[in-house]
């Protein structure tokens, strides 16, 4: 473009550096004189804050961050505690938990009145025996289905029932004691034993071929009979067994007499599969009468016995050591509980043989103990314990 026809356009200087201002409106017919804008006032400036006042801000800032927090807390765990109770009402019966009357409660340790510690509780509350459920210990039930096979069951195991406490004969109401002449002594009148009304099965001179070969016995009480047949109509909810001091009295027969005994816990087991049981070890004689009985000695009946707890451990039932609290230091029989031929009992016998088993029981809050035991439970309490969901 030729220089002559190139336009030079510039602002004018004072257009650029006034202020624009906004057109005034039009006056109105009897206004005269110049618009005059207001001047604008300078809005006033805040003091700085003092170090207190930063101090304060600070402060309240972090009480609403905890504030914040702690809400935010609440809310997770009212949200976790609302999801496991809708859960928990979803669930069925069968997966909530098993039968609360087969496991035995907790004790309350806020009350030293209430009940027991845990059976096998140390100072620390642990145990050697692991989730083992008493209420479930028992014999495995056998069908005509299952060909009787008497297999044990591996979830089953046996251990023996420490001392809990003291229940009073009434624990025997629905219980059978199973036995020779020894445990027949339970219905002698002249010994007045309290066994709580148990139904007492000991004849004389039986071993556990007897009870194989469904032998016909005789009761002091009740006739002839069977003892199988019996205790199959009455299915007692305990069974006490005490069998083999006449199977054993001599020497020679001892694997034949643990085949025999085997085979009765198995025909037992069938016929009765919703008892409990509780094989007592076979007793001692006397040092005097082992003399002549070998096979009642203590260490010849000692592998014996603890051939029948493995039997006992198989099965899932209770082994009660009798002999612990029958036996002298050299482990015969104490001469104290023994008649004359060094073998059958005493009435001291039969009471120490009866406050044995009271304190030997598997713990549970149902059980009667007798009042001033440890594990007593008054009828308050108990109906207290029954009304907590």
């Amino acid at each position: 473009m030729p220089q002559e026809n190139r336009r030079i356009y510039r602002k004018d200087p004072a257009q650029s550096s006034a202020p624009r201002r906004p057109a005034p409106p039009p006056p109105s017919d009897n206004w005269q004189g110049d618009w005059v804008t207001p001047p604008r006032p300078n809005p006033p400036r805040r003091p700085a804050p003092t170090p207190e006042q930063r101090r304060a801000a600070a402060r309240r800032t972090r009480a609403r961050r905890r504030r914040r927090r702690q809400l935010l807390f609440a809310g997770t765990v009212g949200g976790i505690l609302l999801a496991s109770g809708i859960i928990t009402i979803l669930l069925p019966k069968t997966v909530k938990g098993i039968d609360p009357t087969a496991i035995p409660a907790a004790p309350d340790i806020g009350s030293a009145q209430l009940v027991a510690p845990l059976p096998y509780g140390g100072s620390q509350g642990s145990t050697n025996v692991q989730a083992l459920n008493w209420g479930a210990v028992g014999p495995v039930p056998q069908t005509a289905e299952t060909g009787y096979t008497y297999t044990p069951t591996p979830e089953k195991s046996i251990v023996d029932v420490p001392e809990f406490g003291r229940v009073t004969t009434a624990w025997f109401a629905d219980a059978a004691f199973l036995g020779d002449s020894l445990t027949e002594g339970f219905c002698a009148a002249e010994y007045g034993i309290d066994v709580g009304g148990a139904l007492i099965c000991g004849y004389k001179s039986i071993s556990p071929n007897t009870i194989v070969n469904r032998t016909t016995v005789t009761s002091p009480d009740r006739g002839e009979e069977v003892a199988l047949d019996v205790l199959t109509a009455a299915q007692p909810a305990k069974l006490y067994l005490l069998l083999g001091t006449n199977a054993l009295v001599q020497t020679g027969g001892e694997q034949s007499f643990l085949n025999y005994y085997a085979r009765m816990l198995d025909e037992l087991s069938a016929a009765l599969p919703n008892t409990r049981f509780f094989v007592q070890s076979i007793l001692p004689a006397t040092q005097e009468a082992a003399a002549d009985m070998p096979g009642l000695a203590p260490d010849h009946l000692r592998p014996i016995n603890e051939q029948i707890r493995a039997l006992c451990a198989e099965r899932g039932m209770y082994f009660l050591d009798l002999n612990a609290e029958f036996s002298d230091e050299n482990g015969y029989l104490l001469a104290d509980y023994a008649q004359p031929d060094g073998v059958h009992l005493k009435v001291s016998g039969y009471n120490k043989w009866v406050s044995y088993l009271c304190t030997h029981t598997p713990y549970s809050k149902q059980n009667p103990y007798q009042q001033g035991s440890t594990y007593y439970l008054s009828e308050d309490v108990k109906q207290l314990l029954n009304d907590i969901p």
